[in-house]
């Protein structure tokens, strides 16, 4: 029986195949003309990233998948390896066309319809100018067009799709004074230029477009404007969320951009904010978050359109306290992962490609990260534009804002990894846990038993978690003579108020000064800090 669409999952395949390499073949040019809401320079590397993991899923789908089934497949992986506000919209915009696709009744017309509906609904205030409005007038010139064949049809969408992208400086004053079309709706044109050349039989050019640049004076000023990039572009994964209607309400707030794209039991945010810490705490308390990335915006334009540059650090997290406090050291991203959690080699490779620059410093938090970090460092230094990745072995999040805390600007790459292994053999790091299994050792351990770790070593077990901390201090104290300082960075099932008594516990065994600090790490009830 023939497909409604009169595609099939063999088309499908080599369409979505085409949209991304057209979009690969653009990556950098369509960097270079990003403008709005930032000129930060990734729409390009966002887009094809998102489009890249779509296609490797539809290459993964059975050779016998439907056109349905190859779409969905494809849509369902964009949206999970979607990237900034061009992936996302760019993902829904394949999730809209695979819903009418997968659909038994529904023509290639109505996937452009239902297309352009699903991309208008994951941003709070779509504006015209812009993805959404190339998406809403490609399905018009193709919802009335009597194609003879579904090639005809996408052939008429590409040139529905360069019209409109032509017209998006009349409908956004910013891009008319940057001298240059929106990016993402260039973006969005070339994945259509992709599947109607594959439906044709047509090879991938080997030279990309021109596609001009941003006018330096415009550019100039908007770098020069305060506050015109602070924030950060910040990216989550939230699985289990039962109002999502109420979440956005909730993310909306007085912040530039806002999307959520569902995805079964998924849910995909994109959010523009000054207080990424903030998002991150929300979204912890209405579900599960399996990903979250957030990346300064300031650093990220600067590093895109000057020459020279400091290096970017990345930060791997978990609690939103700890998010606070990196974003306040001045990393230029933090991924999620840690203990239980460790961030994927692909995660950490798009966090490095996303800050730009040469040199990338990266601080895994957990030793487990490290192997993914280094894989992602050989990735980066092979890739079109190559980057350096220099891994600061630390250990726990305790010893990433010690680490932080020696940053020193101004100097080579290699020079500030290594003040800042310099600066963690000055510090202790202890660690206070419950058991979660026996451990028959030195100290033996049940199951459920309070436990301390001193440098990653067990020193300790008792029955009062609030207790043990306070002989843990007493040893570190010793091993560490000279020191001044303990940190009590604590855990998101301790309470502000135990950790006061404990501080001053600790401030009277030890006669040291103690900090307070609401780090929400899992896992860790109580985590010290001594230098």
């Amino acid at each position: 029986m023939t497909e409604p669409s009169g595609l099939d999952g063999d088309a499908l395949r080599m369409m979505i195949r085409g949209a991304s390499g057209w979009v690969a073949l653009h990556r950098e040019a369509l960097n270079q003309i990003n403008v709005f809401p930032v000129p930060d320079g990734d729409t390009g590397a966002n887009l094809g990233r998102t489009l890249a993991t779509a296609s490797q899923a539809a290459e993964d789908a059975p050779a016998n998948a439907t056109a349905g089934e190859v779409a969905t497949s494809a849509a369902s992986a964009a949206l999970m390896g979607g990237r900034g506000s061009s992936g996302v919209i760019g993902a829904q915009w394949l999730r809209g066309f695979a819903d009418a696709i997968a659909d038994d009744s529904a023509s290639l017309a109505v996937a452009f319809q239902r297309a352009a509906q699903f991309a208008r609904d994951a941003v709070a205030d779509p504006r015209d100018g812009s993805m959404i409005s190339v998406a809403r007038d490609t399905a018009a010139a193709v919802e009335t067009f009597d194609a003879e064949s579904p090639l005809a049809l996408m052939q008429r969408s590409v040139e529905a799709a360069r019209a409109s992208v032509e017209r998006t400086p009349d409908q956004n004053p910013v891009l008319k004074d940057a001298g240059v079309v929106d990016a993402g709706a260039r973006g969005l044109e070339f994945m259509l230029r992709g599947m109607a050349g594959a439906l044709a039989g047509e090879e991938i050019p080997e030279t990309p477009a021109e596609l001009g640049a941003i006018d330096p004076a415009w550019l100039a000023r908007r770098l020069d404007a305060d506050g015109e990039f602070e924030g950060f572009c910040t990216e989550l994964v939230v699985s289990d969320v039962a109002d999502v209607d109420r979440l956005r309400t909730i993310l909306e707030g007085d912040d530039e951009s806002v999307m959520l794209a569902p995805d079964g039991g998924d849910l995909r945010i994109h959010i523009h904010t000054h207080e990424p810490y903030e998002t991150y705490a929300t979204a912890e308390g209405v579900g599960t978050i399996r990903a979250f990335r957030a990346v300064d915006m300031r650093q990220q334009a600067a590093r895109t359109h000057e020459a020279e540059s400091d290096a970017a650090v990345i930060a791997v997290a978990q609690g939103a306290g700890f998010v606070r406090i990196f974003t306040e050291l001045g990393v230029a991203a933090i991924v999620s992962g840690g203990a239980a959690d460790n961030p994927s080699v692909e995660m950490l490779l798009s966090a490095a490609e996303s800050v730009k620059g040469g040199d990338v410093i990266v601080l895994p938090n957990n030793h487990n990260v490290t192997p993914a970090a280094q894989r992602a460092g050989e990735l980066a230094a092979d890739a079109d534009d190559p980057q350096r990745i220099h891994i600061v072995n630390t250990d726990s999040q305790a010893e990433g804002v010690s680490a932080l805390a020696s940053l020193i600007g101004g100097i080579p790459a290699e020079d500030v990894a290594a003040e800042m292994a310099a600066a963690l053999e000055q510090v202790q790091i202890g660690r206070v846990a419950l058991a979660a299994r026996d451990y028959d050792g030195d100290i033996p351990i049940r199951a459920g038993q309070p436990f301390a770790m001193l440098d990653g070593q067990i020193v300790a077990a008792g029955e009062d978690i609030d207790a043990l901390p306070v002989e843990l201090a007493a040893q570190m104290a010793v091993a560490l003579g000279g020191a001044s300082l303990f940190t009590i960075f604590f855990g998101d099932d301790a309470s502000e108020d135990r950790a006061d008594t404990l501080g001053q516990a600790i401030a009277d065994a030890t006669g040291l000064e103690v900090d307070i600090v609401a780090g929400g790490q899992p896992h860790y009830p109580w985590l010290l800090a001594l230098e």
